[in-house]
């Protein structure tokens, strides 16, 4: 779009103030783990360079994008999991409310103190979120003043301009956050970022997941070294040769722009391709699925190759609505975007007007690019 002349392209070329950019170094988690070097969740370089910049009186973020104290529950001997009544997805582990919590819909339970399955209480917890990185630093590093910011810790009135207060002032020598902590703050003693659990982000199931996942690394990068103090960035992977993370390193976001925009060209993709998703719901999984293949035979002379699916999408039932996706690729102006919106709202139109599928509702998502 800025290359088209539609939105302008402003190139930062240097830093406020004259600062440096970071240099970032990736750990190979896997290594750690064969030379059993890590801490739980924390390899011996992190810890070494947190540890450094405590004794010199800097200030430390650290970043992993996932709240909780792990991502589920999970019984050893008969595998049993807790899951959302509501949403098809496992619930997470909220320790410091010994509550396992649904991200969708806010469901939420005690955690037993046995299986509820076998009577095993044997439940181990399973990945690592905010929570848990902020128990653990406490025990590695003695006296280190650590904080927490997520959507935990700043549901309270004031309590997210009270954490930067303390981070600010210097009570607060590391903080660990979520997206929370990747923008907008500016603070000249921070000169060490930590980066977990990247292989996840990176590997999501979605075309623009190295997109997001480099902005994300480079946006909380550019949280060290604002300021005379040169920055350092260690980013743990269990995979450092993904190409994706040469780009982090080189500080090149150019570079990855034209290695994205080949791919999306080759393979059908925004820019050079717009996507509408159309997004069915029902309480009835039966009914949302004949609905959605039915609507497909009916667009499919019309739309052709354009028309992909219908599939469940990747968390198929959420707040009790079972969904399926149909997905429309059109190449950029080869036809008319408004033309093809109004046929989908006629086709959506004639089919909820069935009695049968008079409950299914029809929604349309069309990707701004």
């Amino acid at each position: 779009m800025a290359r088209e002349g539609k939105f302008g392209w402003v190139k930062l070329t240097q830093r406020f103030g004259g600062a440096t950019l970071p240099t970032v170094q990736l750990v190979n988690m896997t290594e750690e783990r064969k030379q059993k070097t890590v801490k739980e969740d924390f390899s011996s370089v992190l810890i070494g360079h947190i540890e450094q910049a405590l004794r010199v009186g800097e200030q430390v973020i650290l970043f992993q994008n996932r709240r909780g104290y792990s991502y589920y529950l999970n019984c050893t001997q008969c595998d049993w999991v807790p899951r959302c009544p509501n949403c098809d997805v496992s619930l997470t582990y909220h320790q410091y409310l010994n509550q396992a919590q649904c991200h969708y819909c806010g469901y939420h339970e005690r955690v037993p103190s046995e299986c509820p399955d076998c009577g095993s209480t044997e439940i181990k917890r399973v990945g690592f979120g905010t929570e848990k990185l902020e128990e653990d630093l406490k025990l590695f590093v003695e006296d280190a003043r650590v904080a927490r910011m997520d959507l935990d810790t700043t549901r309270k009135k004031n309590s997210y301009n009270l954490l930067i207060d303390d981070f600010e002032e210097g009570r607060v020598q590391v903080l660990v956050g979520t997206q929370m902590v990747t923008k907008g703050l500016d603070f000249d003693n921070v000169s060490l970022v930590g980066i977990f659990d990247t292989d996840r982000m990176l590997h999501f199931p979605d075309f623009r997941s190295h997109e997001r996942t480099l902005q994300l690394l480079t946006q909380v990068s550019g949280r060290a070294g604002r300021r005379e103090l040169p920055g350092k960035v260690i980013v743990q992977t269990h995979n450092p040769e993904q190409h994706v993370l040469s780009w982090v390193t080189s500080h090149n976001y150019e570079g990855f722009l034209e290695e994205q925009i080949e791919e999306r060209r080759t393979f059908h993709y925004p820019p050079f391709y717009r996507l509408i998703r159309v997004i069915l719901r029902d309480k009835d999984k039966d009914k949302v699925e004949r609905a959605a293949i039915i609507l497909a035979k009916t667009m499919s002379p019309k739309l052709g190759r354009s028309l992909l699916g219908p599939q469940e999408p990747f968390v198929g039932r959420i707040r009790n609505l079972f969904l399926m996706h149909l997905i429309v690729k059109l190449e950029r102006n080869a036809v008319s975007l408004t033309a093809v919106k109004q046929y989908l709202r006629e086709q959506a139109q004639s089919l909820t007007d069935q009695p049968e599928f008079r409950s299914v509702s029809i929604h349309f998502d069309v990707d701004p690019q």
